[in-house]
């Protein structure tokens, strides 16, 4: 009787634990799709502040102007003229 009422007892706590990890993964899971997400939208804004530049650059635009405009380092505008020529 106090073997069975043991081994009920184990089963239960195996059964929390494996119920506890299913959950943990969830979460990990939504987590981290929440993250993929945001970062392929900031990903995306900046590649679009990149082509904005590009062609601010390719009508003449000043480099100080599209730093101001589209909040890309002055480098970046830099990198991205190079490219263009």
């Amino acid at each position: 009787m106090l073997a069975e009422a043991r081994e009920k007892a184990l089963k239960d706590i195996n059964s929390i634990r494996g119920e506890a990890m299913r959950e943990g993964k969830e979460e990990g899971i939504e987590e981290g799709i929440k993250k993929g997400i945001e970062k392929g939208r900031k990903e995306g804004i900046k590649e679009g502040k990149r082509e904005i530049a590009k062609k601010m650059l390719m009508e003449g635009a000043d480099i100080n102007f599209i730093v101001k405009m589209t909040e890309l380092t002055e480098s970046e505008v830099l990198e991205l003229k190079s490219e263009l020529n």
